[in-house]
């Protein structure tokens, strides 16, 4: 996985200067009903909260073992926009929002470092809902 993450970001134009990267773990929580996702993958942020990156997903609906579905090198390009502590909730966190170039997964919206339970999302074109909980891996 270490090496897709540096290819990804060897492979990018010579012209984009990052600001910030950013190593994204999400990791799923066992609530009954809930269809769910755990991710990782790298985002690179230029100076204008622009996002490039890559993930590896693996996607399950609500109580259903044999429906897990992986999806490997995801390419995904959005925004993030940043959130002070006290701004909308009493820790800061970022807000990714992005849209792959895959089929079968056509949005996702990451909050990261977010307190709240199963706030990141991931849309599917058979328009399902799955959540985690996405963190900052710090190395």
């Amino acid at each position: 996985m270490k090496l897709l993450f540096t290819a990804f970001i060897f492979s990018l134009s010579m012209n984009v200067f990052a600001n910030d990267i950013f190593r994204i773990n999400c990791k799923s929580s066992d609530i009954p009903g809930f269809h769910k996702f755990d991710a990782s993958g790298v985002v690179i942020i230029d100076d204008y909260n622009k996002v490039e990156g890559v993930f590896s997903i693996q996607t399950q609906k609500a109580e259903a073992e044999g429906s897990i579905q992986v999806f490997e090198e995801v390419r995904v390009r959005g925004s993030r926009q940043h959130f002070l502590a006290g701004e909308t909730s009493s820790d800061p966190y970022d807000q990714f929002s992005l849209v792959p170039a895959n089929s079968y997964i056509k949005f996702l919206n990451l909050l990261v470092d977010q307190k709240s339970e199963s706030s990141s999302q991931v849309f599917s074109v058979d328009n399902f809902l799955f959540r985690s909980n996405c963190y900052r891996d710090v190395e």
